[in-house]
């Protein structure tokens, strides 16, 4: 798709006729490349543990791709690969059927081989702008997560650890070695 003449706003883009996945970065459409199978798998993985303890506890919502506006005039969507928002935030029951306003609490990021640490630094920045609260950046190719945060310097999870939701999700932890599995 060429650059739109004009801004492009989040209810145009919800209404996008073909099957590409977009992004939209402060009024320009971006296409995102489908996720290959390493990165499926630890989506699949990291949805059903996060979910499983999210539902039993009644903390929130998890969800896989969901788009969220960051920002209006021009919008920002961007939809990370996995997201939770809490119960205080959003019910479930209250989640739209276009894309949610605002960042979701957590958000993850699978890095891909494609993936570039400027587009990525750029999403990071997008949504702590607009509220997240913690993101995990996964990095299957290092067997690592480094986690950020709004206000202090990130964290390496690596091999050997467990990562953990901190007070955004409570209680919640994963063993690195069972999120990318033996080699």
């Amino acid at each position: 798709m060429s650059q739109p003449a004009r801004a492009v706003t989040a209810e145009e883009l919800f209404q996008y006729p073909d099957s590409k996945y977009y992004e939209l970065v402060r009024g320009v459409p971006r296409v995102c490349e489908p996720p290959g199978g390493v990165h499926g798998r630890i989506a699949g993985s990291i949805v059903a543990h996060l979910r499983n303890h999210v539902e039993r506890l009644g903390l929130g919502t998890v969800l896989v791709e969901a788009g969220y506006v960051l920002q209006r005039g021009p919008d920002t969507v961007r939809g990370p690969d996995v997201s939770f928002v809490s119960l205080a935030r959003l019910p479930p029951s209250q989640i739209p059927e276009q894309f949610i306003p605002g960042a979701p609490d957590l958000a993850v990021e699978i890095l891909s081989p494609s993936s570039r640490w400027s587009e990525v630094e750029e999403k990071i920045a997008d949504y702590f702008a607009a509220g997240a609260r913690l993101v995990w950046v996964v990095d299957p190719g290092e067997r690592r997560v480094i986690v950020r945060y709004p206000d202090r310097p990130p964290r390496v999870v690596a091999a050997g650890d467990m990562l953990d939701g901190e007070d955004v999700v409570p209680g919640f932890t994963l063993a690195l070695a069972e999120l990318f599995g033996s080699r």
